[in-house]
């Protein structure tokens, strides 16, 4: 500790490494909520205004609460939808195409899924959207989760690579769980089954931390921090499961949400019922050490301290934080209403004095009491009176209606209402200016003008506002590079082949090596890009014209070589290489990136084919083309041979079978000429016989 009191009253510190861990932290935390001690005074006054909720001495003023809607409109223009994050190689290499491919794996499983109820990300983005706006400081924080399930493995077949092939890291969980050894085979020592974690599901949570969690250390700007903290809320479950139950039943429950503590802000728009008692838990990222450190104030010593177990690239788990109006002397922010107060302020009296006014615009006077029945005319609810008068004559005299009521003059409260409402269009235009509110009305087209000053009206509207939403797309793709960085360097490998879906594209060959090259230092050399325009509803009508000027510069730059290409086909490559590097700089085109430099290559290849023409054998090659002939020859002069010998053979056997046909045909003759004569004979005996008797 140093000798010499701060302005808190206390020492400071004047070496780190001389002082008790929790001692340090003590100090640190208590000298960065009071630096920060304003700024929430601040913040919980603005939100109190941004919701209209009054003190008793404000309940019977008349505001016109401008600054709530001019906050929606500025929500609505600064983000509406879920970013679809581009993400680039650093060098834009057409021929390195792994890192093509890694590129679009990181793409995929970084992109939001509104679909997956567990992914934070779109109700994160718009609390901190709405806390930069109104109490000038917005923050996440982006933490690993993983699932597992049990597993009993012999320790052999655990992998010995880095990861273990999906197996958490370090041996068994319990060694009393591991089952009886098996029989071992002959000549085999006993096997021992333990159970292992074995990794199912991993995932980036982004947790949204509010203005009043987020601490650091006092500096005059960002870069010269040495420790960011969140604060988080603790119930004893939660304490036992994270610290163990020797630290975790001690802490003691110093956070009440129902503002029953101590130390609990005094906000009025906390919740003030909620029953369950908390702890204040702060989670320190020590950026001079390398540590995580884990503190509460009313317990005597650290929670827990560990080493940087991300490994993240800029060490904490969290962007820059979005600060409102800082300044190079002191990171502490000022929400944006500070700046234009005095005219909400102006706003908010000329509207109470209009309202005064109002009510006292009214049909009111006095009468002559003696004119009885004149003041029906006014008290009476129906919208045709006739009322009777006694001695008509003398009411007459006296100027009937115009002489017997007097009606209070209106003429100067009229002209000072109509003053004050002009003043309140003003004062309106003028917060409008200060805002930028100004600059997305000058930005609203109108259905009847041209596409020209459409476009002059949208640029000018984005001459300030942009600035802001520029902030915001910066923010967006901090977060999104930590979660491709976590995703890289903790998740497993076949988990990104999976949720990325690679396999089922074209670039599938690719994706084992593109997964390695994500695993590797140099892999993680990459531009993730949210441009503001992502952030708000889509343009179609501009992303369309994006695509159609792609397929037309390809289609002109194609019609325009063709000829050249026909007559010198020594240039085609050429004319494909520029053409691969100017298809790479467009915007979306690296999803068929590889597709149509598949198809250049090959059309490169036959045109090489077609120039060089057919190629000269070898000798080896001419050589077995005679031999093949020769033996075709040989199988050719036998195949002839064969078919003649069976052809003789089967005129043979015509002959032969002709033969045998003739003879069968001769003996049957022979047999009927027998038959014949013997019949014949038999009939001239007979005839013989009977001559002689």
């Amino acid at each position: 500790m140093s000798n010499y009191p701060s302005s808190m009253g206390g020492p400071v510190i004047a070496d780190t490494s001389a002082i008790a861990p929790y001692d340090r932290w003590q100090t640190e935390i208590n000298y960065a909520e009071q630096e920060l001690k304003k700024f929430h005074e601040r913040a919980r006054k603005v939100n109190r205004r941004f919701v209209d909720e009054r003190d008793a001495m404000d309940t019977g003023q008349k505001w016109f609460n401008l600054f709530h809607a001019n906050t929606k409109i500025l929500r609505a223009a600064l983000y509406s939808q879920i970013p679809q994050p581009e993400v680039k190689r650093k060098y834009l290499d057409y021929k390195d195409q792994v890192a093509r491919v890694a590129a679009i794996v990181l793409q995929r499983v970084i992109t939001p899924d509104i679909d997956d109820p567990r992914d934070t990300f779109d109700s994160a983005i718009r609390e901190v959207v709405y806390d930069r706006l109104v109490p000038g400081m917005a923050q996440v924080w982006l933490r690993l989760e993983t699932d597992t399930e049990e597993v009993q493995l012999d320790p052999l077949q655990i992998p010995p690579t880095p990861d273990n092939g999906g197996f958490m890291a370090g041996a068994a969980l319990d060694e009393a769980q591991a089952t009886p050894p098996k029989e071992a085979e002959a000549g085999q020592a006993p096997a021992t089954l333990q159970t292992y974690k074995r990794i199912t599901d991993q995932r980036v949570v982004i947790d949204y931390v509010s203005w009043e969690d987020f601490l650091w250390s006092p500096c005059r700007v960002w870069e010269e921090r040495r420790w960011v903290a969140r604060r988080v809320y603790m119930t004893r479950q939660a304490l036992v499961k994270r610290f163990g139950e020797e630290v975790g039943k001690k802490v003691p429950l110093n956070f009440r949400p129902s503002g029953m503590s101590s130390n609990a802000p005094n906000q009025s728009l906390d919740p003030k019922h909620q029953a369950v008692e908390m702890a204040a838990v702060y989670e320190i990222w020590d950026r001079l050490d390398r540590k995580v450190c884990w503190y509460c104030k009313d317990y005597p010593e650290l929670l827990d301290e560990k080493d940087d177990f991300l490994n993240l690239i800029g060490f904490e788990p969290c962007p820059k934080p979005l600060l409102a109006n800082v300044t190079t002397s002191n990171t502490v922010p000022r929400p944006d209403y500070y700046l234009v107060q005095d005219q909400y302020r102006e706003l908010d009296t000329v509207n109470n004095r209009i309202s005064m006014l109002v009510q006292a615009v009214k049909a009111a006077g006095v009468y002559d009491q003696s004119a009885t029945g004149t003041q029906r005319l006014l008290q009476e609810g129906t919208d045709n009176i006739l009322i009777p008068v006694d001695n008509w004559a003398a009411y007459a005299e006296k100027g009937g209606v115009k002489g017997t009521i007097d009606w209070l003059p209106l003429e100067a409260i009229t002209v000072a209402l109509d003053r004050l409402q002009q003043n309140r269009e003003a004062i309106k235009q003028q917060i409008y200016e200060l805002t930028g509110i100004a600059d997305i009305v000058r930005g609203a087209s109108k259905a009847s003008e041209t596409l020209g000053a459409q476009q002059i009206k949208a640029q000018f509207a984005s001459t300030r506002i942009k600035d802001l939403q520029d902030e915001i797309a910066i923010f967006v793709a901090q977060v999104l590079r930590i979660k491709a960085e976590l995703m890289v360097k903790h998740f497993d490998p076949e988990l990104l082949r999976k949720k990325s879906n690679i396999m089922r594209t074209d670039d599938a060959p690719l994706a084992d090596a593109a997964l390695q090259f994500l695993q590797t230092e140099e892999g993680f050399e990459w531009r993730i890009m949210v441009t503001a325009d992502q952030l708000v509803q889509t343009d179609y009508a501009m992303q369309r014209q994006e695509r159609t000027e792609l397929l037309t510069a390809v289609g002109q730059y194609i019609s325009q070589i063709k000829d050249i290409a026909t007559v010198a086909p020594e240039m085609a490559p050429l004319f494909v290489t520029m053409l691969k590097w100017a298809v790479a700089g467009f915007r979306g085109a690296r999803e068929i990136e590889g597709y149509l430099d598949k198809q250049l290559d090959e059309m490169i290849k036959r045109q090489q084919q077609l120039q060089a023409g057919p190629p000269k054998p070898k000798p080896e090659e001419v050589k077995m083309k005679m031999e093949m002939e020769r033996q075709q020859a040989e199988s050719q002069r036998a195949q002839a041979e064969f078919q003649m010998d069976m052809a003789g053979k089967q005129m043979e056997l015509q002959s032969d079978a002709k033969k045998k046909q003739m003879e069968l045909q001769y003996q049957q003759q022979k047999l009927q000429l027998d038959l014949f004569g013997q019949m014949a004979r038999g009939q001239f005996q007979e005839n013989r016989h009977g001559g002689a008797h």
